[in-house]
Parts: C-alpha cells; structure tokens; sequence
C-alpha cells in the first residue's frame, strides 16, 4: 500500500497498491485520474507500508494487479460512487452502469474486494457533508477534462444521493490493519495520523528539493 499528497492537487491524497511483478520489480498500481491507469516504478514521495495479507494471498493479489493492468488498456473511468464498479475475475472492469467508475481509493478497496479481502464495512460508513464539497470539486474537474455528458450526469445524481467517500487515508489504514472491515469511526483517529505523517513527508521532500 503506497500513499502520497500530490503537489497538483493540494489537500487530496492520492493512494495506490504497491506489489512485486512477474519479474520480482516493485511496481505501483494506481488510478491517477479518468481513464488514466498506471503501473509504474514508485518514488520516494509516497509511504507505503505492508496490507494485512499473509505471503499466499500477496502473491494472488500482486498476480491480481497485473490482470487488472494488462486487462484494461483503455483505463478506467473515474466515478465518485463505490458501488456500480468492481472487477472479474480475469481482471476486466464491470461497471453495472453507464457513468460508473472509481476514485484512486475505492480503486483499491475493489482490487481488494475482489480478492475476498473487504476492509471496509460499508454499512457503517455513511454520507458526510464535507464530502459533497470534495465531490462537486471533483466533478468539475472531470467536466473540465472533457468527461462525457452522460459520465457527468451519473456522477451528479450520486452526489445528490449522497455517497460517501473514503479518502485515501482511511483506505490505507483499513488496508494495513488487522481484524478488517472497518467503518468510518474505526478509522478516523489512526487515518489522522497516517494523514500528517504523509503531509509532513511531502513537506520535508519540498524543502530537499
């Protein structure tokens, strides 16, 4: 699990899964931005610290990673609502819905999920309102980016519902954890502190640089 704070997007985490390939190489897998999926080699401005995996299913899930990779060469759509979106077993994405997508969090929790690891427990994990201002923020951007109507209007009528969100902090600490699924209290005082720990590390990077 790899965590940062991206310079470009202040105030917005971004997390992705760290793994070993086929050829022992340390790669991070991650949705950077709508229909932007990326492995790459990981540099020192994320943390990163070992899921709650024993060795058999790190490797089922690093071989996961690299279906999830090599099966969606178009990317995926990013999308504000965790349900609507998960993986098969081969590694394709299947949204249920025309508009579903991910986030680079809930990403992870269905790579994840898909591997029958849940980390989350999603019935207590509700709406927030500081969440609707993350969202319509986000939304703007996808609009800006040229995000097609019908993708914009799915992620307006989630927002409208009420969706929650899982920053990337909370994802991380659900996922490093033992004893999962976690709901959002469980979560919220460790994700605090992985947050200014993760915010002290950017910083300290800004002024080496």
């Amino acid at each position: 699990m790899a965590i940062s704070r991206p310079k470009k997007r202040l105030n917005r985490q971004h997390i992705g899964l760290l793994y070993l390939d086929g050829d022992a190489s340390v790669r991070l897998l991650h949705l950077a931005w709508h229909h932007d999926l990326r492995k790459e080699l990981p540099s020192d401005k994320y943390l990163w610290q070992n899921i709650s995996l024993d060795e058999t299913n790190m490797i089922h899930l690093a071989t996961m990673c690299e279906l999830i990779y090599e099966s969606n060469k178009d990317g995926i759509p990013y999308g504000l609502c965790v349900e609507g979106a998960g993986f098969a077993k081969d590694g394709t994405l299947l949204p249920e819905e025309h508009g579903a997508g991910l986030t680079c969090a809930t990403f992870v929790i269905q790579v994840l999920r898909s591997q029958g690891f849940m980390i989350i427990d999603f019935n207590a994990w509700k709406h927030r309102k500081s969440d609707k201002v993350w969202q319509r923020q986000v939304a703007q951007d996808l609009q800006k980016n040229g995000a097609s109507q019908k993708h914009m209007d799915y992620q307006r009528r989630k927002i409208k519902e009420g969706a929650a969100r899982f920053k990337p902090e909370e994802v991380a600490v659900a996922a490093i954890t033992s004893g999962p699924p976690f709901g959002a209290e469980a979560v919220k005082a460790p994700a605090d502190r992985l947050l200014k720990l993760v915010i002290d590390h950017s910083s300290n990077l800004a002024t080496c640089s």
